[in-house]
This record gives C-alpha cells, sequence and structure tokens, in this order.
C-alpha cells in the first residue's frame, strides 16, 4: 500500500507529534508499506528530499512557538505526489498540510484518515480571551473536519470522549487496541501476554524482561531529545 503521510510538524522540530509520524512511518515500511511524508519546511523554500516533501511556510511563533503557516501550494509537487498515487491519506494537523492532503484526496479520490493529537481546548488561551468562546470555536472546527474524512484516529480514550462530546460525523478509533486490566496492587497478580523478543506486552508497553522487578511509567512529552536518543534508549543504558 501507498501511504501518505501530512503533518504540520517534522524534523528538526522535537514534540510529541513528530514522534509519532516517525514511529508510524518506520513500522508502516517494517510491513512491506511505500510511505512518503508531506510537511512543511523551516523557510520560504519547497524541496523534496529523500521521500519527505518540504514545503515552502512562514513563522507563526506569535500563535505558537515554532509554528509555521504554508505558502501557496507548489503544484509541482502535488502533481508528483499524485501521480505516484497513495492508495490513502493519513492527516497528522489540522492546519496547514491538511488543506493540501484535502486538495490531493479531491483530485485523486482518495480517502483520508486524520489523527487527533492535540485537546485543542486547553490552549484556547493562544487565540481566545474568552475561554467558553474558544471552545465553541473549537468544537465547530473539528466537526467541520470531522465530515472530511472517513474517521479519526485518538490516541486515547479521553480525547476519544471529548470528540464524541463535540458530535463528530465521522468514526473515532483508538490508536491502539486496550488490552486486559494490570493488577499493580498486587506483584502476584501481573498476568501479562508475551510480547516481541520474550518480553511480556501490556498496552503499548512492553517489559523487556519476563522477571521484570520495576514497571517505569513516563509522564511528560514523548519526543527524542536534543541528543538524539529517547527515554528507552536511556534507560537501558
Amino acid at each position: 500500500m501507498k501511504v501518505l503521510i501530512t503533518t504540520d510538524w517534522y524534523d528538526p522540530v522535537i514534540n510529541g507529534v513528530v514522534t509519532s509520524v516517525h514511529t508510524l512511518e518506520e513500522e508502516l515500511q517494517k510491513r512491506g508499506h511505500e510511505v512518503r511524508v508531506l510537511t512543511l519546511s523551516r523557510n520560504y523554500r519547497s524541496y523534496e528530499k529523500e521521500h519527505v516533501y518540504y514545503m515552502g511556510s512562514t513563522s507563526a511563533g506569535r500563535i505558537y512557538p515554532q509554528a509555521r503557516f504554508r505558502l501557496p501550494i507548489p503544484e509541482r509537487y502535488v502533481g508528483e505526489l499524485m501521480e505516484w498515487g497513495p492508495d490513502i491519506i493519513h492527516s497528522q494537523c489540522e492546519f496547514s498540510t491538511f488543506f493540501i492532503a484535502r486538495k490531493i484526496a479531491c483530485e485523486g479520490n482518495i480517502p483520508i484518515i486524520h489523527t487527533y493529537h492535540t485537546i485543542y481546548e486547553d490552549y484556547t488561551h493562544y487565540f481566545s480571551l474568552n475561554k467558553t468562546w474558544g471552545k465553541n470555536v473549537v468544537r465547530q472546527i473539528t466537526r467541520k473536519l470531522s465530515r472530511q474524512v472517513s474517521g479519526m484516529i485518538v490516541p486515547s480514550e479521553k480525547i476519544r470522549r471529548i470528540l464524541e462530546g463535540y458530535q463528530v460525523e465521522c468514526r473515532c478509533g483508538l490508536s491502539r487496541p486496550e488490552s486486559g486490566s494490570l493488577n499493580l496492587a498486587d506483584p502476584e497478580k501481573k498476568e501479562l501476554p508475551e510480547g516481541r523478543n520474550g518480553g511480556k506486552r501490556y498496552g503499548n508497553a512492553t517489559c523487556l524482561h519476563q522477571t521484570a522487578q520495576f514497571f517505569f511509567m513516563w509522564v511528560g512529552r514523548h519526543s527524542r531529545w536534543q541528543s538524539g536518543g529517547d527515554c528507552k534508549s536511556y534507560l537501558e543504558k
């Protein structure tokens, strides 16, 4: 399958969306799928490098740190992607690159799915002095978005409940299936299914040793650090 991933956030930015996109890209390629990424460059220039299409953009840092707005769509690169012929488009952001994704989808009759990463009603202070008005704007924009995609993927049950409260008009599904319960209060009742490499799995986590004495819960941004590593490699060291 040919998968086009569109995202406003990509290297060299470090945040959870970028980490999620890299993970998705790597796992799809491992399964034999052909993946290309469409994102925003960090300057006015549009270019393609190693199957990543960088669209020229301008800074929107006054609205949100490191955010950018796209410049007029370069038809050359849109034409290349149309000629490549993606089977599906997986959108990761609701703003600049989503409009390009919609253009490609409409012209090629290609389905779009969208991952809803961010609870925007928690960030209304960036654009509205009135929290109630800001939440209503988020609700209306999200509902409009839901009418333009075939489905939405959410990273948590909390976000799914929020979207259902918005009365979105497409199906919403979790990015990973829920596993059985895990009783952390009693170590003798930690019944975990087998995972890869002989480890044990619970939800989206793998314990590297079957007799692990500690479970680590990561609290905070799940991002690649400036040094190029991540929390997993750090803990392994």
